[in-house]
């Protein structure tokens, strides 16, 4: 399982009542005219332009299977869905970085694209198929959340992961603003990333393992028993280093679409991790932040919760 009860903080700009809105779209009305879709020339005729493919891995792309099949970009670059709907309409959707689209309950298939290329070609990192409200197997796929993640931190679906950080290149939490939050006999466990640097949480509760994001100036929250029989293992892992580049989808010679693949991951690094059992802390490796420090992390940035 990779999604979790945390709930998430988003930032607030210093002097704002709220988080900053992305108005890119509004400012840039001819963003479309970057990628293939409704009104071109080459969309819509009996013969397909020729496409070529990007590695969505590279671009940080994935899609979520929750209470609804979403698409995140996690990368620096924007990119755009062009949702085939079962009524026979289209939409063509920006994905601004760090950006998500919720995809319609109602079956349909979304094309992710890049801007076009230089030749005008237009340019696929893959697809998602929605069946039912489940996103269903397909030729090219877009990464789901767990592949995406543990391509980009370790986590219990790693092929490196051997049980805990043993083996992870350390980080500094301090340096990087990283702390948490606990009261003993508390019922919520609250990490804090007052930096500007993407982390991942592995929570481990008994024997099952979930997993997390906190993005920069963000805190999640996790609800905990302080009755419960067993212990709750909280490890903050940071981002890989050098990892190798993965491949693009590409057209055999036979003119056979085929699934690219991801790279090899880079080395893993953690920041610490912390342990609570029966409503006390039993170990940790984090800076802890009382209750006067988490008002000012949260003047600082650290915004809103949003249920």
């Amino acid at each position: 399982m990779v999604t979790t009860n945390a709930v998430r903080e988003h930032p607030i700009e210093p002097g704002l009542d709220g988080s900053d809105i992305d108005d890119t779209g509004i400012r840039d009305s001819g963003w479309d005219d970057s990628y293939w879709g409704p009104g071109d020339p080459d969309f819509g005729t009996a013969t397909p332009p020729r496409f070529t493919f990007a590695d969505p891995h590279a671009a940080g792309l994935f899609h979520a299977d929750d209470e609804h099949v979403s698409i995140h970009n996690r990368g620096t670059g924007s990119a755009a869905a062009l949702i085939f709907l079962d009524d026979g309409r289209v939409e063509l959707r920006r994905l601004g970085p760090g950006e998500t689209i919720t995809l319609p309950d109602e079956d349909s298939f979304t094309y992710l694209q890049a801007p076009r290329g230089d030749d005008g070609r237009p340019v696929v990192y893959g697809g998602v198929w929605v069946h039912q409200g489940r996103a269903m197997p397909v030729t090219i796929p877009i990464p789901s959340e767990r592949e995406f993640l543990a391509q980009r931190y370790l986590t219990p679906w790693s092929t490196d992961w051997v049980g805990g950080l043993a083996g992870c290149r350390l980080r500094d939490p301090a340096e990087d603003h990283i702390s948490y939050q606990y009261r003993s006999g508390g019922t919520t466990f609250t990490v804090r990333n007052a930096g500007d640097t993407w982390v991942a949480v592995v929570h481990r509760a008994g024997s099952e393992y979930t997993v997390v994001e906190c993005g920069p100036h963000e805190r999640v929250d996790f609800s905990i028993s302080p009755h419960s029989a067993h212990s709750d293992v909280f490890s903050v892992v940071g981002p890989r280093l050098d990892g190798s580049p993965g491949r693009a989808p590409y057209v055999s010679a036979s003119g056979t679409v085929h699934p690219g693949w991801a790279g090899r991951p880079g080395a893993a690094t953690a920041y610490g991790s912390v342990v609570i059992m029966l409503g006390s802390l039993m170990y940790s490796a984090l800076p802890k932040r009382n209750l006067y420090l988490a008002f000012s992390d949260r003047r600082r940035g650290c915004g809103r919760v949003h249920r």
